[in-house]
């Protein structure tokens, strides 16, 4: 009788010993893998390592229904602005309809998007070409914060309100280190203090509620303050 446990209760053991290890290991971060399309990203692509430990820059694919990456791969430093760099990155599965050259969070979260391509089509390599391509932390400050909000009054009229230029190739060296003329005894970009920096301040809190202008209602988006943010406790590069 007992030999009939055994060998009733062996082939059930087998079994749940398979199923338990079943040699994968999860990670919260999404990676590319051997399913699916592949896609091969050609480009002149600086800057990659001017971004805080907060962000990455990646190719990255996405569906229409979501800001957060499906499948994604970290684009590797450049020796040399001039040098091309080559990407290959499988894993592309039908529900993804976008890929993108992008910066994505911790959590995955599309940040910004620097060159994006539509993929709807059957085709089991993606060729794209992104082409020469600024992707530092401060340029997506500049194209994304400064050119899309603030340069109409700081940079573009005749006089730039509280002397304050943010038009490109003037920007950095009127923020950080220098004085605000607004704020008393503060400095506009703190670098390692955006708590004490009045950029920071004058659009993530009320500080500017009595001025002629409220400053706090032009870049509601947290993640483009939370950009600003860690820009400059990350030292405020250019």
């Amino acid at each position: 009788m007992k030999k009939y446990i055994l060998f009733f209760f062996l082939p059930v053991l087998l079994i749940g010993l398979h199923a338990c290890d079943e040699g994968r290991i999860y990670e919260n971060a999404v990676v590319a893998t051997g399913e699916g399309r592949t896609v091969k990203m050609t480009g002149r692509i600086s800057g990659v390592d001017k971004w805080s430990g907060d962000y990455c820059v990646v190719v990255a694919g996405f569906d229409d229904e979501s800001d957060y990456a499906i499948v994604s791969k970290v684009v590797p430093v450049s020796e040399s602005d001039n040098d091309e760099i080559r990407l290959t990155m499988s894993g592309i599965t039908d529900e993804v309809t976008t890929v993108e050259l992008c910066v994505i969070n911790k959590l995955r979260k599309r940040i910004v998007s620097l060159v994006a391509m539509e993929c709807t089509e059957i085709a089991d390599t993606i060729l794209m070409d992104a082409g020469t391509v600024d992707a530092s932390m401060y340029n997506a400050i500049q194209q994304k914060i400064f050119n899309a909000t603030c340069t109409a009054c700081h940079g573009l009229s005749t006089t730039p309100g509280g002397g304050l230029n943010l038009l490109e190739g003037h920007s950095h060296a009127d923020l950080v280190n220098r004085a605000s003329t607004t704020v008393d005894g503060k400095m506009r970009v703190m670098p390692g203090n955006a708590s004490e920096s009045v950029l920071h301040l004058i659009l993530g809190t009320d500080i500017s509620s009595d001025w002629r202008i409220d400053h706090s209602q032009m870049i509601t988006s947290s993640d483009m303050q939370s950009l600003i943010g860690n820009w400059i406790d990350d030292g405020a590069q250019p």
